[in-house]
């Protein structure tokens, strides 16, 4: 069964505020002695107890960090979180720093704490409590100091209990004092030892500078790698070549063409005149001026004397030995020409190789410089690290001396005048309150006081009678029948005498309206009285509502009980008992939603089991079979004590039976029906609920469930 969403508050009282005043007041005398007693005893302690004083310091975490120089401390403020705050309130109450502050102010040999109490004794005989003194008297100094935080502030409070004002007010100073010095020498030692660790690093961070530097030097020496500044550089050398290269290029190319036109020229004359143009030779103008001077005398002769003359022939021989020296000139000329054509290109094939060589040359030295960079970049790192190291050595060193503590005292102890314990007042009070508290809980135990007068009578409407047709109901003497459970009586809407049907939606509508809480307030105070009388199962739970003479009283009861589990959240299934009904009308109707109501509703057409066989989909087993646990409460509404339809079976499986009771109807004649068709010892699991319409309340009637519950108990106690 899921719970109900009821707000507790808004329920009424489960017990009645009259008969518990008659109780307290007829058990007065026990209650004030109880209340006495509890005094007495606070009197005692007082008399007995040594006053205690309480001293305590304040300090604030500053997380504002206070700087002289630029430098970084090593070990950075506490910070200005929460967290962080609160977490020096755990520091503070540490075993190191309050066993440091034990020790400082020597409380192993207080007698405050060394001394051995009534309890350690107690402990000590059966065993218990076996440390040792410095343990105990360490423990019981802990045990008098309180680290609070003082709300979401940066304060902290430190306070101690003595029972002297002046030890406590000197040893909560002692403990923000050493908590304050902690700080500060965290901080320095924090220095130190980052001071030493750099230390020792910066050696060996030195020689690795070192072996970098000397590695690239070596590298540069190997490699024959020279800086720009010490001279030329491949690259000059490349460019320098390249234009020897080109000019050697153009002068072999000119000696080539004048090479060419000198074996083109041939040995004639005119080829020697153009030999001469090429290359200039005095030799060959002087022949050629000789062999024009000579043939032009000997074509002068030729006429004048013939071609047979002797000095004709002298001038033809002269004229043969030019033109041999003409053609040896030209051919010393043209080997001139080119010796000079194979010396500019021997050159030419010189620079090439140079270039050559000079270009894979640049080119190793290229690689060389790709590696000589990764060097000179590990030794550049390497220096910049050691200059780090350095710098903050200095900086360590510098701060050695000069930190300052967050933690500033802002409240020095003193002792205090006034003991926190004990209060007189507020023990006393205390006292009292709890003493009547005690009274009253044992006053209400033991019930109201015993009335013997009244013992021998018994009501005589409660008087069992006898039952024929019962075997084993044949008392010996007569007993007083117990009663069921009494709901109280409810006033609901509707008009009197107006049909079943009118009513029940004059009830919802009341229900479900805002602003009419009263009658909502009723229906819960009757699901809590129901649910204390339900045994623990699965769901879901069956509730018979039945009445004693006409069924109107248990159509509308049930309706009521309905429709408030409804509003408080519950699956309710109402089921209608009809065997009344024709099987034309009941048969099959399944599972609809009532009209009035408004509840999943269903028609059970017969209470006792078909034969084997037969589906018993409309019997009661049937309907709480297919239903299952898919519903929290299962309300029956069964025909009334004196109709045909009523069966033992419908109480059989029952969780409560709810005997709904008119006005003037009684609640001993349902315990006597009960007792007849059932026996005495069912009755526990009945309860009687007297409804009638608001409108037939009889004048002077007092209203409300409370005044006609105790009109009820008042009857039963006259019968």
């Amino acid at each position: 069964m899921k719970p109900a969403r009821i707000d507790e508050r808004t329920l009424p009282p489960l017990f009645d505020i009259g008969a518990v005043w008659a109780i307290l007041w007829a058990r007065r005398v026990m209650v004030l002695a109880i209340a006495g007693a509890a005094l007495l005893v606070a009197l005692s302690y007082l008399a007995v107890t040594k006053p205690s004083y309480t001293a305590t310091a304040s300090i604030l975490i500053d997380p504002r960090d206070t700087r002289a120089t630029n430098f970084n401390n090593v070990l950075p403020g506490i910070g200005s979180d929460s967290a962080a705050i609160a977490s020096q309130v755990f520091v503070i109450q540490s075993p190191d720093l309050l066993g440091a502050v034990f020790k400082s102010q020597k409380l192993d040999s207080d007698p405050e704490f060394a001394g051995v109490g009534m309890t350690s004794r107690l402990l000590s005989l059966f065993g218990a409590g076996a440390g040792s003194p410095q343990d105990a008297a360490f423990k019981r100094f802990l045990n008098k100091v309180s680290v609070e935080r003082e709300g979401l502030t940066y304060v902290i409070n430190v306070s101690f209990t003595s029972p002297s004002p002046e030890k406590a007010a000197r040893i909560a100073n002692a403990i923000v004092d050493q908590y304050r010095a902690g700080l500060v020498g965290e901080r320095e030692t924090a220095n130190s030892d980052v001071n030493t660790l750099l230390t020792d690093r910066i050696s060996g961070l030195q020689k690795d500078v070192g072996d970098a530097e000397r590695a690239v030097e070596d590298f540069k020496t190997k490699h024959n790698i020279v800086n720009s500044t010490d001279g030329g550089t491949l690259q000059s050398q490349l460019d320098q070549l390249t234009a020897q290269l080109i000019a050697a290029q153009g002068d072999a190319d000119q000696a080539k063409d004048r090479y060419n036109q000198a074996l083109a020229a041939g040995n004639s004359p005119a080829g020697l005149a153009k030999l001469a143009d090429i290359l200039t030779s005095t030799s060959a103008i002087k022949l050629r001026d000789d062999y024009n001077q000579r043939a032009t005398e000997l074509a002068s002769l030729q006429t004048m004397y013939g071609p047979r003359h002797p000095t004709i022939g002298r001038l033809q021989s002269e004229l043969e030995r030019l033109q041999r020296l003409m053609a040896a000139e030209a051919d010393r000329i043209r080997q001139q020409l080119k010796a000079s054509y194979d010396l500019a290109v021997q050159n030419v094939g010189k620079l090439q190789d140079k270039l050559e060589a000079l270009r894979q040359q640049s080119t190793n030295s290229n690689i060389a410089q790709v590696q000589l960079r990764q060097l000179e970049s590990k030794a550049q790192a390497a220096r910049a690290v050691l200059d780090d190291y350095l710098k903050r050595a200095q900086e360590t060193s510098q701060m050695q001396g000069v930190q300052t503590s967050e933690a500033r005292k802002i409240g020095v102890a003193s002792p205090p005048v006034q003991p926190t314990w004990p209060k007189p007042v507020l023990l006393l009070l205390v006292s009292a309150v709890l003493g009547l508290l005690a009274g009253c809980g044992l006053a209400l135990a033991l019930g109201p006081l015993p009335q013997p007068q009244e013992d021998p009578h018994a009501p005589k409407d409660a008087a069992p009678e006898p039952v024929a047709d019962r075997k084993d109901s044949a008392p010996t003497s007569p007993r007083p029948l117990p009663m069921p459970a009494n709901f109280g009586e409810y006033r609901l809407p509707g008009v009197a005498g107006g049909t079943a049907y009118s009513n029940i939606k004059a009830i919802r509508k009341q229900l479900f309206q805002t602003g009419n809480e009263t009658l909502s307030l009723d229906v819960l105070k009757i699901m809590r009285q129901m649910v204390l009388h339900l045994n623990d199962h699965g769901k879901p739970f069956v509730i018979l509502v039945s009445s004693i003479h006409s069924s109107f009283e248990a159509r509308i009861a049930g309706a009521m009980l309905g429709i408030g589990m409804q509003r408080a959240d519950q699956n309710v299934l109402m089921v209608e008992i009809g065997d009344h009904l024709s099987s034309s009308t009941t048969d099959g109707a399944g599972l609809f939603i009532d009209g009035a109501t408004g509840l999943q509703t269903v028609v059970c057409s017969s209470v006792a089991e078909k034969s084997p066989g037969v589906a018993d989909r409309g019997t009661f087993r049937g309907i709480l079979a297919e239903a299952g646990s898919a519903f929290d409460f299962v309300l029956v509404i069964a025909p009334s004590f004196n109709e045909s339809g009523w069966t033992p079976e419908l109480f059989a499986k029952a969780d409560l039976a709810l005997l709904a009771l008119a006005p003037l109807e009684q609640p001993s004649e349902a315990a006597r029906l009960l007792a007849q068709k059932f026996g005495a010892g069912q009755i526990g699991r009945s309860a009687t609920l007297v409804v009638a319409p608001d409108s037939a309340r009889p004048a002077g009637a007092t209203a409300g469930p409370r005044a006609a519950g105790e009109q009820r108990r008042s009857a039963a106690a006259r019968g």
